[in-house]
């Protein structure tokens, strides 16, 4: 699989499927709120130039990586096996020959899935234990890191669905207290999804907008001020389908930056991606990223 800017699923290691606007769903997790916008004004946005080819043998998933950051390149080769149902294990090697290990089971308890990952030469401070668990209208995250080495860290996260709001919380507790924490509430009305999110610890207020213009286009707006210091920056957005089936996307951000995507099938198994940015003393920078599925 070669991905030139398709959107791309970690925990499958798939490209999604191109579109211009967000899905609009209940957020099941605290990380789904604001997430239509998010998609809009910085999803999958990279000026890195990275190349994906993946396949499948005898039934389990391999895919290679080039990523090429300025002068630094970077490789790592993934695969993934199906041990049995709802029960997957990766590895991963980098150029280096660093390995990193991924075990995920879901199904044990209804709606919970839990993953394991590490590198095994260096276990102690890399393992880590994240869970999901999603049940009717809740959806809750908890993630531990840092107990073998001593500095332990927890992630946790939670999210209520009540009619049409989705209400989240969201903290980390490492060795020394609480490091960080946040809530967060989305509602829908007609085609706007609006949400407001207080983060890092209550002193940044996040409020974002997005508006289903039609089926084929989304806009989307988003103000981040810092409690604080009084400082605001604002963004906003717009993302496309194209006749052709490709996706393009223009964002406009306070700060003077201009960036534009575009995406779309290159030749039969291959998508593309190309980003670019531009900046008030016209400064700019770009990447291409390609996708090809064997």
């Amino acid at each position: 699989l070669l991905t030139f800017g398709a959107p791309y699923d970690a925990t499958t290691s798939q490209s999604l499927p191109l579109r211009a606007y967000p899905q609009v769903k209940m957020a099941k997790y605290f990380g789904d709120i604001a997430k239509g916008c998010k998609d809009i004004l910085s999803g999958g946005i990279s000026y890195d130039n990275k190349f994906n080819v993946s396949t499948k043998v005898g039934g389990h998933s391999v895919k290679a990586d080039i990523v090429s950051k300025g002068v630094d390149v970077t490789a790592s080769a993934t695969g993934t096996y199906a041990i049995a149902k709802d029960f997957t294990a990766d590895c991963t090697v980098n150029e280096k020959g660093d390995v990193k290990g991924t075990m995920a089971h879901a199904g044990l308890v209804k709606g919970l899935r839990t993953t394991v990952s590490g590198e095994p030469a260096n276990a102690a401070k890399t393992l880590k234990v994240a869970n999901q668990f999603l049940h009717g209208p809740v959806g809750v995250k908890l993630d531990v890191s840092g107990v073998v080495s001593g500095a332990p860290k927890v992630d946790m996260s939670a999210l209520w669905n009540v009619g049409q709001w989705s209400l989240g919380a969201e903290t980390a507790v490492g060795k020394n207290g609480v490091a960080n924490y946040a809530l967060a509430a989305q509602t829908k009305i007609d085609d706007v999804v609006a949400a407001i999110v207080l983060a890092d610890k209550l002193e940044t207020l996040k409020a974002s907008a997005t508006y289903k213009l039609d089926s084929n286009t989304s806009l989307a707006a988003e103000a981040v001020y810092k409690l604080k210091s009084r400082d605001l920056k604002v963004c906003a957005g717009v993302a496309t389908t194209l006749e052709n089936g490709h996706a393009a996307r223009a964002v406009l951000s306070s700060s003077g930056n201009a960036q534009v995507t575009y995406s779309g099938e290159v030749t039969k198994g291959l998508q593309g991606t190309a980003c670019a940015q531009v900046d008030q003393a016209l400064k700019y920078k770009y990447g291409l990223q390609f996708n090809y599925k064997m």
